[in-house]
């Protein structure tokens, strides 16, 4: 009974409403198309930071509309509560640590255990990772997704990605031990458009299928297949472009050497 009233009390503590744009801006014309409608969400205020120096117990999983992965509700010793992402192979009533140094040397690191890179282990699986101490965890955050320390200097810790990038960050930048939960999320399919709906996404219609006027790719008599050069409505190129802005890319690692 007495955890019932806990997760009740924390329940109604880290949830706050959401505004939905619908796609628009402050004026109100649509800015981004295809989205709009979608089922009422709340938003849960969770702690990305995790520096407590205390061990906690997880005593509730929740599952987050906003999310893929999962949220766990973890009490304190000191009798602070959050909710945070948690790992894989974590059950209910196990404990973690959330600190900005290793309490007992002697302690092995467990799953959902946060730390800095300075005291994971080389070759240690991560996740919920910040890109700046006191930043925030805002990498591999999504469900199943993790990353690899392959390497440490005095300054930086070299994480290899899933898609073999490696970064160098700083060892104070706090990560989680293990990967994201929900292993099975890539098995979920969406059977019908009402679902999609439900998300807050709209139909869109082909370009093939609209007027001239309104899509280069529209017009003529009967069915027409795009041309070899696809477009779309603004008649900027879409396909087969580099997504990577390399001097942006280069501005951004000199601001961030000058940082540091």
């Amino acid at each position: 009974m007495i955890t019932y009233y806990i997760i009740k009390f924390f329940k109604k503590k880290f949830i706050k409403g959401i505004k939905k744009t619908g796609g628009r801006c402050n004026f109100g014309r649509v800015t981004v198309r295809g989205r709009g409608g979608g089922n009422k969400v709340n938003y849960r205020i969770l702690d990305f930071y995790r520096r407590l120096n205390q061990y906690g117990m997880l005593i509730y999983i929740y599952y987050d509309p906003n999310r893929t992965c999962k949220l766990g509700l973890i009490l304190f010793e000191n009798g602070l509560g959050c909710l945070a992402l948690i790992q894989k192979n974590i059950k209910v009533k196990s404990f973690v640590y959330f600190g900005s140094y290793k309490k007992d040397k002697e302690d092995v690191i467990k799953n959902g255990y946060s730390m800095p890179l300075l005291n994971m282990p080389l070759f240690s699986v991560l996740s919920n990772i910040e890109f700046k101490p006191f930043k925030g965890g805002s990498l591999c955050r999504a469900a199943d997704t993790s990353s690899v320390l392959i390497g440490k200097t005095k300054t930086k810790g070299i994480l290899k990605l899933n898609s073999n990038w490696e970064l160098h960050l700083s060892l104070n930048c706090i990560s989680s031990y293990g990967s994201m939960s929900s292993k099975l999320l890539n098995n979920i399919y969406i059977k019908k458009a009402g679902k999609n709906r439900s998300f807050g996404f709209k139909p869109k219609v082909r370009g093939v299928a609209k007027n001239p006027c309104d899509h280069p790719h529209g017009g003529g008599n009967g069915k027409r297949s795009k041309p070899k050069i696809p477009v779309n409505a603004w008649h900027t190129v879409f396909k087969w472009k580099h997504t990577k802005n390399k001097k942006i890319d280069n501005k951004k690692r000199r601001l961030f050497k000058n940082l540091n």
